[in-house]
């Protein structure tokens, strides 16, 4: 046994000296990094400028009102130009199986050139259909982009106080350190003078090193979500952010029933379904157009020459105008399960409007209740913290006067860390749930 100890014991001190070196120095390389002040006004205001899914919806949105305008050119006049040229070489006539034959001097050019234009007059209604059922695409598609907007607001947001979390949480665990620093120092001297054990010192000592590995964990989070909120604003992914939050956010009041009221007029879900639904209808309608006929204008503007073959060969000109009409009557029995598919389509879309409701309701709801939590969870911790540091300085106090081990001290320190940070966190906490709630009800 005495063998063995002397060969544990070195090994001991070497690992809790690795443990304790080398988060310090990733740390001060973190600390020497480029670090971006950052105010949440202008995160979002990044954000809305130069996200990629803002500006893919955006394109949508273009693409959408060019099919508009594509619809519309159905109700113009068509306009088509023509025109021929061939040669024609001397034909020959021949009696019986090629027996004889006669050679016709004939003309060898011929040519024609023709306008022809046409308008539609009615088409079942089908054509304005088409048009409004583009104008509901285009529609839905600006629905997206604000869906997409407050999308990228509410990742914002919440990536923007996890940082404001992590910062904070490195500031209360850094004062922890500096404490610890001094803490060692006392106990070096008094290990030296026999007051205390060797394993006092070492426990200590541990203690730092976690506080340490704690904040070089913080220091990589911190790293991840900066590069998850650079992708989000379009800033070089390399940038480290931290946010400069106001010191004050003023909550509003709030109420369920009127937070839920105003989730079903702002959210765009529910208004992207219902347009889904008028979709639906109007894909009927251009089903029912079928049943109706076609009727449309024309005018011909021709001219030829040779006019005919072989009697005339003088240049002829002339121009019709006429109005013809197209009615497909095997559609009265063949359009039928098309219409009972539209049918059901609306239906569908009657039942995705009202899950989306009840969705909406569910979120509404969770974000509330979240949020009411928040604000009780700061009142629990605050009283934790006040707990925690009449403990903290009753056991330093019984320390300091050889009344209470190393370990209780140790104790101590950590349930005063833990709950500094838990009121940290839950004060961001509330700010996250109340722009969580902001977005559940479509306000944000």
């Amino acid at each position: 046994m005495n063998y063995r100890l002397p060969k544990k014991t070195p090994f001991r001190y070497l690992m809790l000296t690795l443990i304790f070196l080398i988060p310090v120095k990733i740390l001060s390389q973190a600390d020497n990094s480029n670090i971006k002040i950052i105010r949440l006004e202008e995160a979002l205001q990044l954000g809305n400028q130069n996200n990629r899914q803002l500006k893919i919806a955006n394109t949508d949105v273009a693409i959408a009102n060019e099919n508009v305008s594509q619809a519309k050119m159905a109700k113009i006049p068509r306009l088509s130009l023509g025109a021929g040229y061939t040669y024609i070489g001397d034909p020959k006539l021949y009696e019986g199986f090629y027996e004889r034959n006669i050679t016709v001097d004939y003309y060898n050019h011929r040519a024609f050139a023709n306008i022809v234009s046409s308008m539609p007059i009615y088409s079942g209604g089908a054509i304005n259909d088409k048009i409004e059922q583009q104008k509901l695409i285009s529609q839905m598609q600006e629905s997206i982009v604000k869906m997409t907007e407050a999308d990228v607001k509410n990742a914002i947001t919440e990536y923007y106080f996890t940082l404001e979390k992590l910062y904070s949480q490195i500031e209360v665990t850094k004062q922890n350190i500096i404490n610890t620093d001094l803490r060692l120092k006392q106990l070096k001297s008094r290990v030296d003078n026999g007051q205390n054990l060797k394993s006092d010192l070492l426990r200590t000592e541990l203690q730092q090193s976690n506080f340490k590995v704690s904040v070089f964990r913080n220091t990589n989070d911190i790293e991840l979500v900066s590069n998850y909120l650079d992708i989000l604003i379009g800033l070089p992914t390399n940038t480290i952010l931290k946010p400069d939050v106001v010191a004050n956010v003023s909550f509003e009041e709030v109420d369920l029933q009127k937070s839920i009221t105003e989730a079903y007029q702002n959210r765009q879900e529910i208004k992207r379904a219902e347009i889904s639904l008028k979709l639906s209808e109007s894909t009927l309608d251009i089903t029912k157009s079928g049943f109706k006929p076609n009727i449309s204008t024309n005018l011909i503007l021709n001219t030829e020459y040779p006019a005919q073959w072989p009697n005339y060969v003088n240049i002829i000109n002339y121009w019709a105008a006429g109005i013809s009409l197209n009615w497909d009557v095997s559609s009265f029995y063949n359009i039928k399960h098309r219409i009972r598919g539209d049918k059901l389509q609306i239906d569908k879309s009657n039942i995705a409007l009202d899950a989306t409701k009840d969705q909406i309701e569910r979120e509404v709801k969770t974000a509330y209740i979240k949020y009411a939590e928040s604000k009780e969870n700061i009142k629990t911790y605050k009283k934790d913290v006040e707990l925690s540091l009449s403990n903290y300085k009753i056991v330093k106090s019984r320390y300091d006067n050889d009344f209470a081990l190393i370990s209780d001290m140790v104790d101590a320190e950590l349930q005063l860390n833990n709950s500094k940070i838990s009121l940290v966190n839950a004060n961001l906490d509330l700010i996250i749930q109340y722009y969580s709630l902001q977005f559940a009800m479509g306000k944000l």
